[in-house]
């Protein structure tokens, strides 16, 4: 053999070396990758700072005591309170012998009660305002008022209840107290909750709630995963002892823990899942794509490539990467494979070709559509939402390295073509060309008519709320709807969040709160409402008491009070002195002993009244909970209150969310729509030519909306997406067929034909990894998936019904143009 015709041999031979060389470095980049990679499973955190009401919602459910606690609701259906507290102490103690919680149940605060008490009973000088002595303690003080506690208290004397209550009657024989001991009842998760032997109960005895505090973090998936197999364990445990006396107990526990391995689970499964279908299914179209099936299925090389290096590169820039970017990853292969399919199109032909020749060709009509898809991604960076500028930066990353790969290695590793030994008919380029050129104009009418009917739906309609940021199991969601059904839905309440240097100075906004929410009381503006000023008043609110309780307790009401319990009593056959320790309560001296002492919180207090500090920092959080009233108004109470606190009020944030994503869905409509159309002018030079590949796009747009209207799917967090994929990805397809028409006139040319295959498999390629997230369990991704699919169905419908009449009758009127 001569040497010229080795090298005739040799040329039309795979760069395999290469090759094995490319496949090498990807697997090191994987690896490096997956070792630099710190995986964010917080959906909450890709919520934007810049809007107030969306920064503090983010901020309490971030350092809200309970988002670190589990709620474990234990039932049996027999009614036997006794029972249940007998199941639930057993409880107590396994959870507590786990080693996995660091506090369980309601011992701590079953031993505060009695101390709390004794607090209240000597301090209730400063526990009423004005309005409290007028309404609730005047009328106590009428004869037969009084008479009915005193024979109260003296029967429960004679009984055994009676034991250890000397000294809370003698301090206290109006029994004050019980009103301010009222106000804690507002920290109980359900009014239908009742205290029952030191536990809680729901009112039919049929459900006891269990708090435990972790000894970690509720979110970490390591705490969850043995969390999930302690409770399975405990509840056959829990059932076999108890099963001897017909007893079943259903154990529920809910908590950010569920979620966190939820989501975790959901996504890594949705990653899985995605990459591996996306790539068979695009696998399967490539083999119906080309001549010869075998080099068909390396498009998919500089896809994989332009994946793994934009994830090498991301964790390069970035510490972490959300879950949900790396679900995305199996549609980034879905986009990015275009480039290789048009390379291999046009590398794959009944006669010799060229990899650089080949190149060149997809670099004359891809290029611009490249940098529209790049830039369209890379906009994601301005829309205020890290989970979007995530996936953004991901995939224009992977666009770009995938671009940059098939000119560069593509050409090395298949530098020349040999032509296929025999012409195989390929039954999808005659659907593709039939698509294309069948209907003519009948079929630019009908594209344009149903623009039109759906024009009467395309309004964005954006619904968010916060489940549907995180997505949980069918086992969660149902735990979550039986602890809400029986203590209480916890997104129908308000929360407040305090902070402060230091307890005392919390004290001092408490003392503030706690007169304005008694306002909003007795205006119904709230149903409910507690803040530890309430019970451990501040140095402010101390003093206005105690000028009330002066101001009530005159002399003549003094004196009046005491003859008529000095005649009771007597009557009864209490002791002459024994109520003078209530007495002391109208001496000047002893009022101002008690204004002397320090008002500050004990820290033994803190976690029943929702006071905690802040990870390591040194401020100070106090948390509150209210249930809206009759006469709630959520942007007024937020103006009124978002000065002193920081609230989190679901449906405000709902709304607040809501709006922020349309507005911010409108700015990158207009920067994308704007930069898009610019860079077109400049490209074509041509204002027909530009407002022509405008047009499949505007199509795909107003039918989009139309139909996610018409489906009752209404755009959330990934519906931002909608105009990256319609103008960034759909203007690729229209790039295409115009710059084909520019290039070759003819629309029956070989090339034409070629463009228009490698338009058609992008787009299927492109639905195929879209679509695969329509069968994800995160909501996220699944809504990701059903949007995006819709908006390139439309593109490539537009491309295909609009464009070649168009193209036709100008190129045929302008052949300058050509």
């Amino acid at each position: 053999m001569t040497q010229n015709s080795k090298m005739r041999s040799q040329k039309y031979i795979i760069n395999l070396p290469l090759l094995a060389a490319v496949i090498l470095v990807g697997a090191v980049l994987l690896t490096v990758a997956l070792c630099r990679a710190k995986i964010d499973t917080d959906i909450v955190s890709s919520l934007p700072q810049n809007d107030p009401v969306i920064s503090d919602a983010r901020q309490v459910i971030l350092n809200h005591p309970m988002q670190d606690r589990l709620v474990i609701d234990l039932s049996h259906q027999k009614d036997d309170p006794d029972m249940l507290v007998s199941a639930g102490e057993w409880l107590e103690a396994r959870l507590e012998k786990s080693g996995l919680f660091r506090e369980v149940g309601m011992k701590n605060v079953r031993s505060l009660i009695p101390e709390l008490m004794i607090r209240i009973s000597a301090n209730l000088p400063l526990m009423f305002t004005e309005k409290e002595l007028d309404e609730n303690i005047r009328p106590l003080l009428e004869p037969e008022q009084v008479r009915t506690k005193l024979e109260a208290h003296f029967s429960k004397l004679l009984h055994v209840e009676g034991i250890g209550q000397a000294r809370f009657i003698s301090e206290d024989p109006l029994d004050l107290r019980n009103f301010v001991m009222a106000r804690l009842s507002h920290l109980a998760p359900s009014k239908n909750a009742i205290i029952y032997n030191g536990h809680l109960l729901s009112k039919d005895g049929r459900h006891l709630l269990l708090v435990a505090t972790p000894s970690g973090s509720a979110t970490d998936t390591r705490f969850a995963r043995n969390a999930v197999a302690l409770f399975r364990d405990l509840s056959a445990e829990l059932n076999r002892e108890y099963a001897g006396q017909g007893y079943d107990f259903i154990l529920t526990p809910v908590g950010a823990y569920r979620a966190a391995l939820d989501n975790e689970q959901m996504a890594k499964k949705d990653t899985q899942q995605a990459i591996l279908f996306s790539t068979i299914g695009i696998a399967l179209l490539l083999i119906f794509a080309f001549p010869r099936p075998l080099i068909g299925l390396l498009s998919l090389l500089p896809a994989i490539a332009g994946t793994l290096v934009a994830f090498f590169v991301y964790t390069l820039l970035h510490p972490s990467i959300s879950i949900l970017t790396l679900g995305f990853g199996g549609a980034i292969i879905s986009i990015t494979v275009d480039h290789g399919i048009a390379y291999l199109l046009f590398l794959d032909r009944p006669h010799e070709t060229s990899g650089r020749e080949a190149a060149k060709e997809v670099w004359a009509v891809g290029l611009l559509a490249t940098l529209t898809t790049v830039g369209a991604f890379a906009s994601l960076s301005i829309s205020g939402f890290p989970i979007l500028a995530q996936i953004g930066q991901f995939a224009a990353l992977g666009i770009a390295s995938s671009f940059v790969f098939v000119h560069t290695i593509f050409p090395l590793i298949f530098p020349a073509m040999p032509p296929a030994k025999r012409v195989k008919r390929l039954p999808l380029q005659g659907i593709v060309d039939t698509l294309a050129l069948g209907g003519g104009r009948y079929k630019l009418f009908g594209a344009l008519a149903l623009a039109c009917f759906m024009l009467f739906f395309a309004k964005p309609v954006f619904h968010v709320d916060l489940k549907s940021m995180n997505s949980v199991s069918r086992e969660t969601i149902a735990a979550e709807k039986q602890v809400a059904d029986v203590w209480g839905n916890v997104l129908s309440k308000i929360f407040l969040m305090t902070e402060g240097e230091h307890p005392e100075k919390l004290q001092e906004k408490g003392d503030q709160l706690a007169e304005l929410l008694e306002e909003e009381r007795r205006a119904e503006t709230l149903a409910s409402a507690f803040v530890p000023s309430m019970i451990f008043p501040g140095a402010y609110r101390a003093e206005q008491n105690l000028s009330a309780w002066k101001s009530f307790w005159n002399e003549d009401r003094i004196g009046a009070f005491q003859d008529v319990v000095g005649e009771i009593a007597t009557e009864l056959g209490f002791a002459p002195d024994a109520f003078d320790p209530f007495y002391q309560h109208f001496d000047e001296n002893a009022l101002a002993d008690m204004m002397a002492q320090k008002k500050e919180i004990p820290e033994r207090f803190f976690d029943l009244l929702g006071i905690s500090q802040i990870g390591d920092s040194k401020t100070w959080a106090q948390f509150s909970t209210f249930t809206p009233g009759k006469f709630y108004d959520a942007q007024a109470f937020y103006s009124k209150y978002s000065g002193m606190s920081k609230l989190f009020d679901p449906r405000l944030f709902s709304e607040k969310l809501g709006k922020l994503l349309f507005d911010t869905f409108i700015k990158m409509v207009l920067i994308i729509g704007v930069s898009v159309t610019v860079l077109l002018s400049l490209f074509f030079r041509d204002w027909k030519l530009t407002l022509i590949t405008l047009m499949p796009i505007a199509f795909a747009f107003v039918c989009t909306l139309g139909t996610l209207k018409l489906i009752g799917h209404p755009l959330d967090l990934p519906g931002l997406m909608l105009s990256i994929v319609v103008m960034g990805m759909g203007i690729d397809y229209a790039i295409f067929f115009v710059r084909s028409y520019q290039r070759y006139p003819d629309k029956n040319h070989a090339s034409v034909r070629l463009i228009r295959m490698a338009v058609f498999m992008a787009s299927a390629s492109t639905m195929i990894g879209f679509g695969v997230l329509n069968f994800a369990d995160h909501a996220l991704l699944r809504s990701a998936g059903i949007t995006s699919v819709l908006g390139i169905f439309y593109a490539l419908m537009g491309a295909f019904a609009i464009l070649p009449p168009i193209l036709e009758r100008v190129f045929d009127k302008s052949p300058s143009q050509r």
